[in-house]
C-alpha cells in the first residue's frame, strides 16, 4: 500500500513539472507569435519607433477609449508616475491629447490624438495582416478551436 501513495506522489510531481514544463512552452509560443505580429505591422508602417510602455497605452487607449491617467497607469500596470512621463512623451509627438476634468482637476483624462488613432489603427491592421497568415495554416476548426481557447486564457488571465 504505501507503494501507492509513493507512486501517486511521483504522479503528483510529474504532473506538477509537466505544468510547468507545458506553461513555459505555452509562453514561448505566445511570445514568438506576438512578436512575429508585431514585426509583420512594423514592416508595413515605416513610421517612427514606440517604446514597449508606450505601445501599450497606444493600444490600450485604442481598445478600450479615453480614460483617466490613474485608470490607464493600471491597466498598463506601470506606477502613475511611469505613466504620465510616458504620456509626456506621446503629447509632445502628437499622439495623445491630455485635459484636466472640470469636475474634478485633479483627474487627468487622456485619450489618443488624430494621429494617435490612425496609428493604432495602421498597427492593428498589420496585426490583424499577420494573424491571417497564421490561421492560414489551420484548418477552419482548428482556427475556431485556437479562437475560442485564447478568448479563454483571456478570460482566465482577469480573474
Amino acid at each position: 500500500m504505501p507503494k501507492r501513495k509513493h507512486a501517486g506522489r511521483e504522479r503528483a510531481s510529474t504532473s506538477a513539472a509537466g505544468g510547468e514544463t507545458r506553461a513555459l512552452e505555452l509562453v514561448t509560443n505566445l511570445d514568438r507569435a506576438i512578436r512575429r505580429l508585431i514585426l509583420s505591422g512594423a514592416e508595413r508602417a515605416a513610421g517612427p519607433s514606440f517604446s514597449r510602455s508606450e505601445i501599450a497605452v497606444v493600444d490600450t487607449l485604442g481598445a478600450e477609449g479615453a480614460m483617466a491617467m490613474g485608470e490607464l497607469a493600471a491597466r498598463v500596470r506601470l506606477p502613475v508616475s511611469t505613466a504620465s512621463r510616458v504620456a509626456d512623451r506621446l503629447v509632445a509627438r502628437g499622439i495623445l491629447h491630455r485635459e484636466r476634468l472640470s469636475e474634478n482637476r485633479r483627474i487627468v483624462r487622456v485619450e489618443l490624438a488624430p494621429d494617435g488613432r490612425r496609428f493604432h489603427q495602421a498597427a492593428l491592421r498589420g496585426r490583424i495582416s499577420g494573424a491571417r497568415r497564421m490561421l492560414a495554416r489551420l484548418s477552419l476548426r482548428e482556427q475556431d478551436e485556437l479562437i475560442r481557447l485564447f478568448g479563454k486564457i483571456a478570460d482566465s488571465a482577469l480573474e
